[in-house]
């Protein structure tokens, strides 16, 4: 065979493989070519569906294709979030990162069926939701003092949106720090945990900013202490646990932006981006501050390595307490 001859078959067999990132690369620039779903792993009305509906209005007029949302609720958001991990990493299916299906959930639940850092490509932070440690307004629970008074001498039944969620393991973290007893009573929600807070049925609730703000700034509740590592205005009369000598002491109810593995890196850029520019929008701004959420304006790196931290930090504090859910 002439050399010109063999350089062309070589040529050809390899042609294939080679071909491969320049597929990808030319996928990456006509995206998005048809609809992109956004999955929320919860019901609709929460939080992250909320959030996942601000960017779709968004994303749908930024890049002149409909970003829609689709609601896949189940197992505390570990259905959704397994279902997106083994979605292809094209660019058309996204998903609402949480602290709970994300964090939590892979901690707690050695059959969750994903891995949190292997198996999403992680894009853009959106929101986080601080915790506030709460009782009813005009119950013997008055401030954080008195917590630690009667925690030391009963145990004082405290609420959260469920067993294994980011909020129980707050509950552990006061334990632990404090040697306060505090008996943890989960509920199904939110809502729930806060019903049973106003009715009297727990002496004590772990809630987010935005699902307890409402009720404190109605004078309903009272917030003893935050999480955050600052005071927010939303809760102004409210200690952070740092103010109270209890530093190691937080949380926050991550969302952010996700995608399966291997998303191509042009697109996750574009996304990055456009989440970015979403959240510095005055509206965006605007109700942020009125729950007292928070953002981070980085890039899929860092949040990346955010992430895996977080990760790292729930992940022992459930080895270390023995929770195991099956």
């Amino acid at each position: 065979m002439r050399r010109r001859e063999f350089l062309g078959v070589l040529g050809g067999a390899a042609a294939p493989s080679m071909l491969w990132p320049l597929a990808a690369r030319a996928q990456a620039q006509s995206w998005p070519a048809k609809p992109v779903k956004i999955v929320v792993a919860f019901a609709p009305g929460g939080a992250a569906d909320l959030f996942a509906r601000m960017l779709s209005a968004e994303m749908s007029k930024t890049f002149k294709q409909q970003f829609y949302v689709e609601n896949i609720a189940g197992s505390a958001g570990a259905v959704g979030s397994g279902q997106v991990a083994r979605t292809p990493g094209d660019g058309y299916t996204l998903l609402i990162g949480g602290a709970g299906p994300m964090l939590t959930s892979p901690a707690i639940n050695p059959n969750v069926g994903y891995d949190t850092l292997r198996d999403f490509t992680h894009i853009a932070m959106f929101a986080g939701d601080g915790y506030v440690l709460i009782a009813k307004q005009g119950a013997e629970l008055k401030t954080f003092d008195d917590v630690k008074r009667l925690g030391g001498q009963k145990a004082l039944t405290t609420g959260s949106p469920g067993g294994g969620s980011l909020g129980h393991l707050i509950i552990e973290q006061i334990k632990r720090k404090t040697g306060i007893q505090l008996q943890h009573v989960p509920f199904r929600s939110a809502g729930e945990s806060m019903t049973a807070v106003l009715g009297g049925h727990v002496d004590l609730a772990i809630q987010t900013f935005s699902s307890a703000g409402e009720q404190v700034r109605g004078g309903l509740v009272s917030g003893l202490a935050v999480t955050s590592a600052e005071r927010v205005p939303a809760f102004k009369d409210s200690p952070t646990f740092t103010e109270l000598g209890l530093s190691d002491i937080g949380g926050v109810a991550w969302f952010w932006l996700a995608a399966p593995a291997n998303l191509p890196a042009d697109i996750a850029g574009k996304l990055n981006g456009e989440v970015r520019r979403i959240v510095k929008l005055p509206e965006t701004r605007k109700r942020f501050e009125n729950d007292a959420l928070v953002t981070m304006d980085v890039d899929a790196a860092t949040l990346t390595a955010f992430i895996a931290k977080e990760v790292a930090t729930w992940g022992a504090l459930a080895k270390d307490i023995g929770l195991r859910v099956q």
